[in-house]
């Protein structure tokens, strides 16, 4: 069996300085081999591709496959960028040029970012990155102490818009403790999402940006964010827009 590729960092770096729009829209992308290495221990899964869902309702199927295809790799090289450069380039190309087809209209450089954004180390937020940010959300809310283990992935999967923006802009999810003790939260109180629930995840983004100017909260057990929260049931209940958000996260006494 073969090991898995992965771009050196030079030339993924090569790569994104020297974006030509017309490589990114052929049905492959042309490479330079000599410029992989083997992955140790990685095995190449050959039908991954073909595991993913490119539809923007397949997320969380994706984001399995790709954990479950790279479980064995350490966090500290999942920070990097070589691999997930590769699989977009490479293995999973396809998937890449289908789940966010390069937009036909617009100046080359708009279509410049786009490929940046998606092909590439999200310039905002590494987790957002394609492939990285699969991995990391599959990582960080994996719970084996739980009947179906990715029961909390779920939850983070059911909107896009609190994965990837009002909750994802949080730099606090990077961490094992605030996303699971926030997760479980929602989990156990879906009724109160039921509504405004993309104003919600903003109060709640607001609310640990406010905690964390005088805590060190990422150190902190998912235990102590349930609990903030749960304190704060009656308020996030009341909020349902933008104004109520920043209103709420306030007032707060700790």
């Amino acid at each position: 069996m073969a090991l898995q590729k992965v771009f050196t960092p030079s030339y993924t770096q090569f790569l994104k300085n020297n974006i030509q729009v017309e490589n990114y829209q052929k049905e492959s992308f042309s490479y330079d081999a000599s410029q992989t290495r083997s992955l140790s221990g990685v095995i190449h899964q050959e039908d991954l591709l073909q595991r993913l869902d490119p539809s923007a309702s397949g997320d969380y199927t994706t984001a399995i496959a790709i954990y479950e295809a790279f479980e064995k790799i350490s966090p500290v090289f999942a920070q990097q960028d070589d691999l997930w450069t590769y699989l977009a380039h490479v293995d999973l190309f396809e998937y890449v040029k289908e789940r966010w087809e390069i937009p036909s209209e617009g100046t080359n450089e708009e279509k410049i970012n786009h490929i940046e954004h998606h092909w590439f180390r999200d310039k905002f937020q590494f987790s957002r990155t394609t492939f990285a940010g699969f991995w990391w959300n599959v990582h960080l809310t994996i719970s084996p102490e739980l009947e179906d283990k990715y029961e909390l992935t779920k939850y983070l999967f059911k909107n896009t818009e609190f994965r990837t923006s009002s909750f994802g802009e949080l730099p606090l999810i990077r961490y094992e403790g605030s996303m699971k003790g926030i997760l479980r939260f929602v989990r156990d109180n879906e009724s109160i999402f039921s509504t405004g629930f993309n104003a919600k995840a903003r109060y709640i983004r607001h609310l640990f940006n406010i905690l964390g100017g005088y805590k060190n909260i990422a150190s902190l057990p998912s235990e102590y964010f349930y609990s903030v929260l749960d304190k704060r049931k009656d308020t996030i209940k009341d909020i349902h827009d933008a104004k109520a958000v920043k209103a709420g996260a306030s007032i707060y006494n700790d």
